[in-house]
């Protein structure tokens, strides 16, 4: 009995002042209540931004912004998380689907680049959800308040960047900085599988540049159109799916890039399993290595054009 009471005293104190401790509930709607609730009261109240106007401003491509100067000063470990923490907004859509009547959540991440309600995002993260019936952009803070979506800024789907406007108008912005090299630490806030406030560190790898779109996202681009070639900074941060559009920070607090793609390598089959010949088709694969892919931060900036 007081083995229990005493771990439980110390299970009590784990955590520092003002850091939050996270109901695991998964991905379900038992766990989106509040959210579901909130953003309810914003479709009646008609504060919600239409599909039909969100669809024609996909076609903006800059945006008009005064983003805060990089910082050169290195954090402390506990201002660096707090900062990505604070700056870190979950963006997604509030929707119906068309399998019942039930309101869903489908969030990502993304991140504050002004005080007065820019944020960015991947590209991907704006694309509604297959079998969306009607649904409405959102975001909501680390402290569980939805904000309503006012305007979509700007849009590169081929760099996999986008910048919003939300109805906020004290953010914890992130500076846009493009000073890192391989070696250098970096730190991403994000909630992969819906996992809230996973904090992770890791190094940058390298930068490489490819397409982001895939051959026929290309060959559907009008005519004459160049296929934009995104820089990527690949690292060994961990993330997952939900954590797209989360920022990568150096130590000094600026965003460095966001996260955009996972790619896993894995092993090759057997020569029968690869032509069905044999049971061993059905045989999971093993894994040899996981790219971590972000897009940089300097693709965000080139969406904003000096205010």
């Amino acid at each position: 009995m007081r083995f229990l009471l005493l771990l439980f005293s110390v299970s009590a104190l784990a955590q520092g002042p003002g850091v939050p401790v996270y109901e695991e509930e998964g991905r379900g709607a038992k766990g989106q209540a509040a959210l579901l609730a909130q953003a309810e009261k914003l479709r009646e109240a008609k504060e919600l931004l239409p599909m039909t106007t969100i669809t024609a401003q996909m076609n903006r491509t800059t945006c008009a912004l005064t983003l805060p100067p990089p910082d050169s000063k290195p954090l402390p470990a506990r201002d660096l998380w707090q900062r990505a923490r604070l700056a870190h907004l979950r963006v997604g859509f509030y929707y119906l689907c068309m399998k019942c009547e039930k309101w869903h959540l489908n969030l990502a991440g993304g991140y504050a680049i002004t005080a007065d309600g820019a944020v960015a995002t991947c590209a991907h993260v704006i694309t509604p959800p297959d079998k969306m019936r009607e649904g409405y952009l959102i975001a909501a803070t680390e402290e569980d308040q939805v904000l309503p979506v006012a305007e979509i800024l700007a849009v590169n789907t081929g760099k996999d960047s986008a910048i919003l406007r939300v109805k906020a108008t004290s953010l914890t912005a992130l500076p846009l900085a493009s000073d890192t090299v391989p070696g250098d630490s970096i730190w991403c806030f994000s909630d992969p599988y819906g996992k809230r406030g996973y904090y992770t560190e890791g190094i940058v790898s390298r930068f490489v540049k490819r397409p982001f779109l895939r051959k026929r996202e290309q060959a559907a681009l009008p005519a004459g159109e160049e296929v934009p070639i995104p820089v990527w900074l690949e690292t060994t941060l961990d993330w997952a799916p939900g954590s797209s559009g989360s920022a990568l920070l150096d130590a000094h607090g600026n965003c460095v890039g966001h996260v955009s793609e996972i790619q896993a390598m894995l092993e090759d089959p057997p020569l029968r399993a690869r032509n069905k010949e044999s049971p061993a088709a059905a045989k999971p694969l093993g894994t040899y290595i996981v790219f971590h892919q972000g897009i940089a931060a300097a693709e965000v900036r080139s969406l904003v054009q000096p205010n």
